[in-house]
């Protein structure tokens, strides 16, 4: 027996399944061949035909892919937000570049609300779920996302991860690096000196 997802073939007692092994079920079973195994493929055939053309269907991540698309094309290349992009060097800090950057799995939920998308967008949202299939459940986990936000908003500060990750000193590699840089930074200064 063959499982597929967590079915197994080809008993039509399925419970969850993924499309493409559906498809590639059917495309087996619809293969001209004379086996008993191919003809055992073609008895089972409606099953995964009628759950496949049952299953909620959606063009939502569609639709939010090409209103993403939109935006680009109208506003062409917009700035990241400085509190986004990468500081390398310290001194560009001063600038406002990396200040101010919450990592979202140091909170509870791993979600903060800080702004991800350029100004001129920064109230836009693409991607909105329908109250089928799956998407229902993403529809939820975006809803509790915003109220934890809210509720964030109205205390004045979001809860911190009661489960924080743990700290990662350097490694005796790490350290290594940083010396040998070090020695290097202080060779080029002697000889660039005199």
């Amino acid at each position: 027996r063959r499982t597929v997802g967590t079915c197994r073939l080809p008993f039509c007692s399925w419970t969850r399944f993924r499309s493409s092994a559906v498809v590639k079920w059917i495309v087996m079973a619809i293969r001209p061949s004379n086996s008993a195994r191919a003809r055992r493929r073609q008895r089972t055939l409606p099953s995964p035909s009628a759950l496949h053309s049952a299953r909620p269907k959606s063009n939502r991540s569609g639709q939010a892919y090409w209103a993403a698309a939109g935006d680009v094309a109208e506003h062409g290349s917009l700035p990241v937000p400085l509190h986004l992009r990468s500081s390398g060097d310290s001194r560009v800090k001063r600038h406002g570049i990396g200040v101010g950057y919450r990592y979202p799995h140091d909170f509870e939920g791993a979600d903060v609300d800080q702004q991800y998308l350029p100004d001129e967008l920064a109230d836009r949202r693409y991607y909105l779920p329908t109250d089928q299939g799956y998407e229902a459940t993403i529809s939820g986990r975006q809803a509790s996302r915003t109220d934890a936000r809210a509720a964030a908003k109205t205390s004045g500060r979001a809860p911190r991860n009661p489960n924080p990750t743990p700290e990662i000193g350097k490694s005796d590699l790490m350290r290594t690096r940083e010396a040998t840089r070090k020695k290097l930074a202080e060779t080029e200064k002697t000889d660039a000196g005199g």
